[in-house]
């Protein structure tokens, strides 16, 4: 290769680095000057006069620095026989395919052809190019940035990660080989501007979605205590579509918790959502007994709102104290079952179910290791032995037969808080699954035990709004009035008085024909018959949006029992959303700023359960002594329960 102009010493940087086998890396020396050495480095060229030429002559440093009569004579050096218009092509760093007649881009041996103005060919060297990021790399517009930032935020929050991996520099490094254009922000920029940015765009979207819901929000809260000892109260607004948006948490440490307290501020919620143009259906709590109290006198001032406690809760109290048994007694002593699940029933069912699964192991395992009757201490090279304690429990039969029995009464709880903990729980499920409970209990064979879980499914039936849970069954084209033949006193009839009231209630105004448009759905005539429901994959309060155009007063009945959340789920997935992002090693993190990520985490989560196929629940699995023994599934069937699920996804 022919020796550089001494000319152009004077205005460039040369390295020993290669850029490829034939080129040494070369550098402008005004652009580092100008720009610094981490910037002006990362523009290089290969050590070739043209390709220097090509750049000094675009370089605005360069025509600074210098005066015209030294750029004419560097830009004269360029040969006449050099394709002028190649090279410009070169420098705007066009694809491969915008070039024509360019067959292939490989090693430093091969060869295109290049056709000129005047016909002849000018064989272009593929190791003229460059590197690969002069064509794939490109500086970000203020919009691109701002994408990158918010796509950045939102990795962070899907993964777990700690704001600070941002700093490190395997970090920097990895986005620097992608794009040397990328720049990481910083911890505080992220967790800062970056952070309120993101959750400021989803805060819009979140009003406009609720504005738009014409049946009616449900209110969500609940108390929770984080790991700085700092009391929160949690709100989550649920869609009449059932999809959760985190509202906000406040910090109530400071402040009582009786039930005045909890009235003023449902009513200042309802007051501040009536305000943005929201309109609240429902108003969904805790059962505390400040909860209670206050939805009892709520109730009576705002009748056109909706006042339920968390269904999914009171599943867990109708068995009452048994609920609070965090730990059994065994000769003693006092043993802590883990928590895997989500409630205590889930995680009491999972505990026994592995038991059973891990039975003819463990009691293998205690046969091999069984320890002497009389205890000593054991010598060294001998073989180890379990706890004479232990080994008596594995081997005992009456522990396993009382596992069996648990996980038999177990599976139903499970199965139906499985149901009632979805997102899209409807008052109907409420009522199914209470009936099934109470025929299950009805056909125990331990009468006593029984009897006294069916006085307190009696007791919690009593406290709920019964109409309201009854009329969702009767307005379900799947129940209608089937399902209560053999109670005289349920009756189209008897609750069309109720569907006047609550017409009355939500709307305001007397009704008119809300009687007639019930007759008709009694009558099944379109678009209440079965065949149109069908074509809504049993989704019922879509189903109940599209018949309301047929009806004046009926469908605004139907699409708000139906848009009515059930249960207050969702607000203890905040709290375990913010429990695992502000942990006792990142308690450093402010409430404030742990919502915002939780925020961002319920909108990615809700993401992912649209885009996934969740429409089918893969059902609890229970062990029975028949599929031990016999591995007989027809009989296992027969012994399970099975409660038909209405809704697919959580």
């Amino acid at each position: 290769m022919p020796p550089l102009p001494a000319i152009l010493n004077d205005y460039i940087i040369k390295t020993k680095e290669k850029l490829n086998q034939s080129n040494l890396k070369t550098y402008c020396r005004c652009c580092i000057e100008a720009l610094g050495e981490e910037v002006g480095r990362r523009n290089c060229f290969p050590n070739k006069t043209d390709r220097i030429v090509l750049h000094l002559k675009k370089c605005s440093y360069f025509s600074a620095k210098t005066t015209p009569e030294i750029q004419n004579e560097i830009f004269s050096l360029i040969t006449k026989n050099n394709d002028l218009e190649n090279l410009e092509l070169l420098g705007k760093r066009k694809s491969i395919q915008d070039v024509p007649s360019y067959q292939s881009y490989g090693t430093a041996s091969t060869t295109s052809s290049l056709p000129d103005s005047s016909g002849r060919k000018v064989v272009v060297r593929s190791s003229s190019y460059g590197p690969l990021d002069n064509f794939i790399v490109r500086s970000l517009s203020k919009k691109d940035k701002e994408k990158f930032y918010i796509l950045l935020i939102r990795l962070t929050v899907a993964c777990g990660w700690a704001l600070q991996w941002v700093n490190k520099p395997e970090a920097r490094e990895l986005f620097e080989f992608l794009n040397p254009f990328l720049k990481l922000p910083d911890r505080r920029s992220l967790g800062g501007e970056i952070l309120k940015d993101a959750v400021a765009e989803g805060d819009k979207v979140m009003e406009i979605a609720l504005k738009e819901d014409q049946t009616g929000v449900t209110l969500t809260f609940d108390g929770w205590t984080n790991v700085r000892n700092e009391q929160l109260l949690g709100v989550v607004i649920m869609t009449s579509e059932g999809r959760p948006y985190v509202w906000k948490a406040v910090d109530i440490s400071l402040e009582r918790e009786t039930h005045v307290e909890v009235m003023e501020k449902t009513e200042a919620m309802i007051s501040d959502l009536k305000s943005k143009g929201v309109n609240v259906c429902a108003v969904v709590t805790d059962s505390a007994s400040a909860y209670a109290a206050a939805r009892r006198r709520l109730r009576i001032s705002n009748r056109a709102i909706v006042f339920l406690p968390c269904f999914a809760h009171q599943i867990n109290l109708c068995v009452a104290k048994l609920r609070e048994q965090q730990k059994i007694t065994y000769d003693g002593k006092i043993y802590a079952l883990a928590a895997p699940g989500e409630t205590r029933w889930n995680s009491y069912y999972e505990v026994c179910s592995s038991l059973l699964r891990t039975q003819q192991a463990l009691q293998i395992l205690a046969i091999n290791f069984k320890p002497p009757f009389s205890q000593v201490r054991r010598q060294a090279g001998e073989t180890p032995t379990i706890s004479r304690e232990m080994f008596e429990i594995i081997d005992s039969e009456s522990f396993w037969t009382n596992i069996h029995l648990i996980v038999e009464m177990l599976y139903p709880y499970c199965k139906i808080l499985d149901i009632l903990q979805k997102d899209k729980a409807r008052l109907f499920q409420v009522t199914h699954c209470f009936a099934y409970l109470f025929q299950f209990w009805n056909d125990h064979a331990n009468i006593q035990l029984a009897a006294r879980i069916q006085v307190r499914l009696e007791k919690r039936w009593s406290d709920w709004e019964q109409p309201l849970l009854l009329l969702s069954c009767l307005l379900h084209p799947e129940y209608r009035i089937e399902q209560f033949k053999d109670n005289v006193n349920i009756n189209y009839t008897t609750f069309g008085k109720w569907l006047k009231y609550y017409y009355w209630a939500w709307s305001g105004k007397e009704s008119t024909c809300i009687l007639r448009e019930f007759d008709d759905f009694r009558l099944g005539k379109y678009p209440f018959d079965d065949d149109t429901y069908k074509q809504f994959n049993n989704d019922i309060w879509r189903y109940w949006c599209f018949a309301r155009v047929s009806t004046n007063e009926l469908g605004l009945v139907a699409c708000t029992l139906f848009g009515i959340c059930v249960n207050a789920a969702s607000v203890e997935r905040l709290w375990s959303c913010m429990g695992f992002l502000q942990t006792n090693r990142r308690n450093r993190l402010k409430s404030s700023k742990v919502l915002n990520m939780s925020k961002l985490r319920a909108d990615i989560t809700w993401k992912h359960r649209i885009n996934s196929d969740s429409s089918i629940l893969t059902p609890l699995s229970i062990i029975t002594r028949n599929e031990e023994e016999n591995n007989n599934e027809k009989e296992v069937e027969e012994n399970l329960v099975i409660i038909e699920e209405e809704e697919g996804e959580e």
